[in-house]
Order: C-alpha cells, then sequence, then structure tokens
C-alpha cells in the first residue's frame, strides 16, 4: 500500500504521532483544512473540559483506527482498499470497498479530522444537552467518569418511563442489565485489518459516554412491522455526524456526510427486513459461540430475485420470496474474522438474524459493530428513515423467514 505521509499535532498518550496518508487522497485537501460546524460551537468550563479531552482523544484514536481499516489492503487483493461483501445471494457477491466514491469522500473527511484536530475540535462535544439519546448505566458507566460526568437518561429510566409496550420492556431490561457484559470481554475482538482496539475494551470512556438511542423501542407505526425483541435488545450511537458527538456540516467548502458509530444487537433476534436510500457498512467485531452464529441476507435492488409489483414517482414497491426452495442460499455468515465487512447500496435489501442457541448465557451476549453511513448529507433521500418491509401475505405485519416479502424502494435522486 502506498502511503504519504503528513505529520499532524495529533497527540496520542503524549506522543506526537504521523498520521499516514492514503495515496488516494490529496494532501491540499487535508492539510490546513476548513471545518464549519453543524450548529454552535459547544463551549465548557476549565473544570469540565478536562472530560470533553477524554472523550475527544478516545474519538480520534476510534477514527483513526477505522479510516485506516477501511484502506488496508495486506489481505484483500484491492487496492488501497478492505473487502467488503455487498450481496448475499448467489454464492455471496463482494467489490472493493475503496472503489465507491462515497466511501472515498467518507475517509478523506475522517483523515481531515485527525490531521486537523485541533480546528476540528470546535465541533466536539459531549451532547449533554439532547434528550433523546441515553447512557446505557450500570457498569459501563460507572467505569467511566466522563459518562457520569455527562450524566445522561439510562436505558432503565427510558425503558421504565417512555416505552409502553410491557413485553418490550422486559427485553429493554434485559438488555439494560448485561449491555456491559455484550460490549465487553475477549468475545470482543477487531478484525485483523484494524490496527488496534477501539472497542470498550480498549476505549471505555466512549463507548459509555457516546449517547445511545434505542430507536425501535417507542411506540411507532413503523413498529407495527418490527419484532418485540427487537425493539427491546438493539441501539446503537453516533460519534461523528449530525446527530453525534462530532457533528461537521462543511470541510473545505464541501458537505459532509459521515455518519460513523456503533451497534449492539442482542441474540435469538432477527433485525427485520429493511433498506434505505443510502449507503450504510458494518464492521463485525465479535467472535461467534459457533459457526453460522451471526447471518447477513443483502439483495441489491437489481437483483433477479426481486420483482416490481407497484411503483410511483417516489417509491417502487418489490417482492421476493424468502420462503423459496434453498432460501438458506441467500444468507451468509460472518463474524470478526470472516466476511467481517458488509456495504450495502443505497436500496439493498437487508436482514441480520442472530443465533443464541450455542451460547452458555445468551442473555449476556450480542452482535457488536462497527457502523457507519456515508451519505448522510443528501436530504434529497430522507437520509433517517430506515424503511421496514412486510410481510407480502398480511402486509402491516412484521416480514419473517420463509414468506414472500414486501418493501418500499425509495427512488434515490442524485
Amino acid at each position: 500500500m502506498k502511503y504519504m505521509v503528513l505529520f499532524s499535532g495529533l497527540l496520542f498518550s503524549n506522543v506526537l504521532v504521523a498520521s499516514e496518508l492514503p495515496d488516494f487522497l490529496d494532501m491540499n485537501d487535508i492539510e490546513n483544512a476548513k471545518f464549519q460546524c453543524l450548529g454552535e460551537s459547544p463551549q465548557y468550563s476549565a473544570q469540565d473540559q478536562k472530560y470533553i479531552d477524554i472523550l475527544w482523544e478516545e474519538t480520534l484514536t476510534y477514527l483513526r483506527a477505522y479510516a485506516e481499516a477501511l484502506t488496508n489492503d495486506q489481505n484483500s487483493g484491492c487496492l488501497n482498499s478492505d473487502i467488503a461483501m455487498v450481496d448475499s445471494t448467489e454464492g455471496g457477491q463482494h467489490m472493493c470497498v475503496m472503489d465507491r466514491r462515497d466511501m472515498k469522500l467518507m475517509v478523506k473527511n475522517v483523515y481531515q479530522v485527525i490531521n486537523n484536530a485541533d480546528a476540528a475540535k470546535k465541533c466536539f462535544g459531549a451532547r449533554e444537552d439532547v434528550s433523546w439519546i441515553y447512557s446505557p448505566g450500570g457498569e459501563l458507566e460507572s467505569r467511566s467518569e466522563v459518562a457520569q460526568w455527562i450524566n445522561r437518561t439510562t436505558f432503565k429510566q427510558f425503558f421504565d418511563k417512555q416505552v409502553t409496550d410491557k413485553e418490550v420492556q422486559q427485553y429493554g431490561k434485559s438488555f439494560t442489565e448485561n449491555f456491559y457484559k455484550m460490549v465487553t470481554g475477549s468475545e470482543i475482538k477487531m478484525p485483523a485489518v484494524f490496527p488496534h482496539d477501539i472497542s470498550a475494551n480498549a476505549l471505555p470512556n466512549l463507548w459509555a459516554s457516546a449517547g445511545w438511542f434505542p430507536m425501535y423501542a417507542e411506540e411507532s407505526e413503523r413498529n407495527d412491522k418490527n419484532f418485540n425483541n427487537i425493539r427491546g435488545g438493539y441501539a446503537y450511537a453516533e460519534i461523528f455526524g449530525h446527530w453525534g458527538l462530532l457533528r461537521i456540516d462543511e470541510i473545505n467548502g464541501e458537505k459532509v456526510g459521515a455518519e460513523i458509530g456503533m451497534t449492539v444487537q442482542a441474540v435469538n433476534s432477527l433485525y427485520p427486513f429493511h433498506n434505505h436510500a443510502v449507503s450504510e457498512m458494518y464492521y463485525n467485531m465479535r467472535t461467534p459461540a459457533c459457526a453460522n452464529q451471526f447471518r447477513t441476507m443483502a439483495i441489491r435492488e437489481d437483483s433477479p430475485l426481486i420483482r416490481t409489483v407497484k411503483e410511483d414517482s417516489k417509491v417502487r414497491r418489490v417482492q421476493f420470496d424468502e420462503g423459496q426452495h434453498n432460501s438458506q442460499t441467500m444468507w451468509l455468515s460472518g463474524s470478526n474474522a470472516q466476511d467481517s465487512l458488509t456495504y450495502f447500496h443505497q436500496n439493498t435489501i437487508h436482514a441480520f438474524d442472530i443465533d443464541g442457541q450455542c451460547e452458555a448465557s445468551p442473555e449476556e451476549r450480542a452482535i457488536v459493530s462497527v457502523w457507519a453511513r456515508s451519505n448522510a448529507h443528501d436530504t434529497r433521500n430522507d437520509y433517517g428513515t430506515t424503511l421496514l418491509c412486510e410481510s407480502a401475505k398480511h402486509p402491516g405485519t412484521p416480514a419473517k423467514r420463509g414468506e414472500v416479502i414486501q418493501c418500499d424502494l425509495t427512488k434515490v435522486k442524485w
């Protein structure tokens, strides 16, 4: 892999380091980058600044490792790129992830941040004033002085007071009580392309303080198509992005589309078949307890397995048969060591089936991922909307494995 080296004022453990720049990036775009924050620059007292500094350093560590992993080509057969699974059908289809323009731009944005850390920091804050992001609480918070300082509403308080469905509350209670064990321990292990550990084992303040959102737990019409164990057993946190800790609108006058964070999904659950109008990717950072424990289904919008049943100027309604003969071949297994990276093009229909039967203590285990969306700035395509698919036979109800599944795909604008 060819690299240019750009020296940075970034401090890690009080040692000045050089940040390697992939050679598809122009140093002139990186050096002395200019940042426009999304919203006002957060202000902190000298006493509070020490907590922000801890959180900022762990954020930079996370972002730097992520960019290096994406551009690591040592075992991929790619140039300046890791390889990603993009479609699980027909034996699985892969691509060099950095062949995508949106991914090159996202990596550029990350390098602009880490190589101009002092300038970018003006757009960084704890988001302690945001009421709809939460702390997992429990042991994760108790081990982080930063999380205790932020003092967010905890998952326990959220599920007790803001979730009305009793079954979802029960799943949420278990998720909350076991969250620390889910995101720490020897089962959590980075894919080999990462230069160092960025899990909660290594960055406890970031994982405890990022601000987590159990996005399906509250009542909504969308959740009529969801499963209660996912509603109470899933959460994500955003570090860099419109809703995250580091909120940048523009760099060098160009809009920033990067959203980077992490997700946690409890085992014994099916994240429902869904799609969205922006690209998305995951790095699996969990060692499975058994073969085929973590299965992903991904079908591109132009797959021959999909048929259009209705369309208008904004949406195309499609169906596919997940109950067809040998439908298990539509799914691929992955882990931190095998097919660890998945990339979903816009409108790719995807789902995650996480088995817990081989776990000794399934209530304590989850799949944990580094997560990102790459072109979230394009509001024409409603980047914030995750569209859940439904049963074709019983519209408005969750799409289950083994049946014909119906999804609405956004007609993406460019």
